[in-house]
């Protein structure tokens, strides 16, 4: 072995590649998709499915670790896949969510001209290299469907976080994947009535309908998690203030989950004329939730003389 092989060997990114392709899962709808596949003769499709798949997820945690985050396991869905991070840490970031997002469909863009690339210099038949591209932009197109926990759901959640705060966020690209997942499962049962059935796209619906109803579901044990993450990292030395103004009778979990990734938050508290009473910092809002006082009202930092 030669000196430059021995350097990409020992590489720490080179490694951690390496230790993700032991994670990886394969989700039980890839597999009854490989099942439907092979029973009508697709075999090769569903190669090059599964090879495509890895790519596009394997770009995912290149992005990740480029980032410093550490991806604890791959799972391989039909049309793409999901890197779950070390303690839920994705979503905490939002540029960070936004690039390891769409670090994957870039992947399939990529080997997409690829592709052409070998086709026209006469490698490959004018069918596989259709296949091929085919294949990559349909895992584009479905990837960037804005609704979690697809990457385009992924980018649309780190672009209104700041706004709507990380619950708020989430549960609304969760709604939106479910009407995805609606208009999939028709458009699956219109094409099985039609006579031309599309088992991927009812495949596709029925997994969107559950992830996305799952992690709705979900969303307030995210929501904790979010938070812990917050009062976990070190921060910078200036950050952006976000203030916020809600009444004596909201409760710290009315507040909480309003919090923004990248903000940090002063709470005005506000008595029944609209007028200020006390201003409350994140660090004890948060703080509160972790010594079990969720459901606290806001008059509990208001004191009698007005301090």
């Amino acid at each position: 072995m030669n000196k430059v092989s021995r350097r990409l060997l020992h590489s720490p990114s080179i490694v951690r590649d390496i230790r993700v392709l032991g994670r990886v899962k394969v989700h039980p709808l890839f597999l009854l998709l490989v099942v439907v596949s092979v029973s009508v003769g697709m075999w090769r499709e569903v190669v090059v499915l599964f090879l495509l798949v890895m790519l596009h997820e394997l770009g995912h945690a290149a992005m990740a670790h480029h980032l410093r985050y550490e991806v604890k396991e791959v799972s391989l869905l039909p049309f793409g896949g999901v890197a779950k991070l070390a303690y839920g840490t994705l979503g905490f970031t939002p540029v960070h969510e936004a690039l390891i997002a769409i670090a994957g469909p870039l992947v399939n863009l990529v080997l997409a001209v690829f592709a052409w690339a070998l086709h026209a210099v006469g490698l490959w038949s004018v069918e596989f290299y259709r296949n091929v591209v085919e294949l990559n932009l349909w895992i584009v197109v479905f990837n960037l469907l804005p609704g979690l926990p697809l990457d385009g759901g992924r980018v649309m959640r780190a672009a209104r976080s700041r706004t709507l705060g990380y619950e708020d966020a989430t549960r609304e690209a969760y709604n939106v994947a479910l009407w995805i997942s609606v208009v999939l499962l028709c458009a699956g049962g219109l094409s099985l009535w039609g006579g031309y059935p599309h088992a991927g796209m009812v495949i596709l619906g029925v997994f969107l309908f559950v992830s996305a109803w799952t992690g709705r579901r979900d969303v307030t044990m995210d929501t904790v998690r979010f938070l812990d993450a917050k009062r976990r990292r070190k921060r910078p030395d200036a950050e952006v203030v976000r203030a916020l103004a809600v009444p004596m009778d909201a409760t710290v979990k009315d507040v909480v989950r309003q919090f923004a990734p990248d903000r940090y938050h002063m709470v005005y508290v506000r008595d029944d004329k609209g007028a200020i009473c006390s201003v409350v910092e994140e660090e004890d809002l948060m703080d509160a939730v972790f010594e079990g006082q969720f459901l606290t009202k806001m008059e509990a930092w208001v004191h009698p003389d007005g301090d």
